[in-house]
């Protein structure tokens, strides 16, 4: 399985010193080859004023009114596109903040119990990344893209898998950099001709499991549910953007995908999967 990529692990932070410490701890987690993200707040009782035996719902009700604020950073902080996170999107008014509010209000908890000792009551929260992908999802059906005027060898295939691992050349600047997972990460042959984006996948797709999925195991069962048993195995020659989230394959790999239109339908459908580094917590 594929280690969480960095997110938040951390006491919540407090206020300046002339106010209270927060009761809180929270500890956020980006699962992106399960297109989840997961939190666990914990609330010092003691520090809360709750006072037990009485105090369960009271605490998670308290919780529950913080929620949003308590994820707040680590939310911000998801990776959109090749050059906006999640905060990015706030501020230029793509995304309304209102949506994202209600969003992370409406999760429900997976678990929660009191410390051994009583002294703290933590709650468990999971937040699916396709929840939020979906919050930018403007229109109503994909794209097509055209048949290419040259052509390449192809045959059908059941999905795409597009190996990049390792640090790889990044197009337009002499370095080499790994690949980052975000939300809407686009492909690219090496003529930059658009392969991939969010407007090529059908609506549906998106919300069932994101644009494309991440993974660093070649034999994950996810894998094949995505691309079946007979996909199309490339390997990307490149990353691109800000952010290092795009990927560039070569123009013969690329018209493998784009000569056939069952091919290109693996496309409308989301059926694609990068196999990326394992990143630690």
């Amino acid at each position: 399985m594929m280690p969480a990529a960095p997110a938040s692990t951390r006491p919540s932070p407090a206020s300046e010193s002339s106010l209270p410490a927060s009761p809180y701890t929270t500890s956020a987690t980006l699962r992106w080859d399960e297109m989840i993200l997961t939190a666990r707040v914990s609330l010092d009782l003691r520090a809360a004023g709750i006072r037990l035996p009485s105090g369960r719902s009271e605490a998670e009700n308290r919780i529950e009114r913080d929620l949003p604020g308590l994820l707040q950073d680590t939310v911000f902080g998801i990776p959109v596109d090749s050059y906006r996170t999640v905060g990015d999107t706030l501020a230029d008014g793509t995304l309304s903040i209102n949506d994202l509010l209600s969003l992370i209000q409406s999760l429900s908890r997976r678990e929660s119990s009191f410390s051994p000792d009583f002294r703290s009551f933590s709650a468990l929260y999971e937040l699916p990344l396709t929840d939020i992908a979906s919050l930018y999802v403007r229109h109503s059906r994909p794209y097509d893209l055209a048949a290419p005027l040259d052509y390449a060898p192809s045959r059908p295939y059941s999905g795409i898998v597009i190996y990049a691992k390792g640090d790889l050349p990044v197009r337009g600047e002499h370095v080499q950099a790994r690949a980052v997972p975000c939300l809407f990460p686009r492909i690219f042959d090496e003529r930059m001709n658009t392969i991939l984006e969010r407007n090529l996948v059908s609506p549906e797709a998106i919300r069932r499991w994101g644009l494309v999925g991440y993974t660093d195991d070649l034999e994950a069962a996810a894998l094949e549910e995505r691309t079946g048993d007979n996909p199309l195995r490339i390997a990307a020659s490149g990353v691109f953007g800000t952010s290092r989230t795009d990927l560039v394959i070569s123009r013969e790999d690329a018209l493998r995908i784009l000569v056939l239109p069952e091919n290109r339908a693996l496309l409308r459908e989301g059926r694609v999967v990068v196999v990326i580094d394992g990143r630690t917590p």
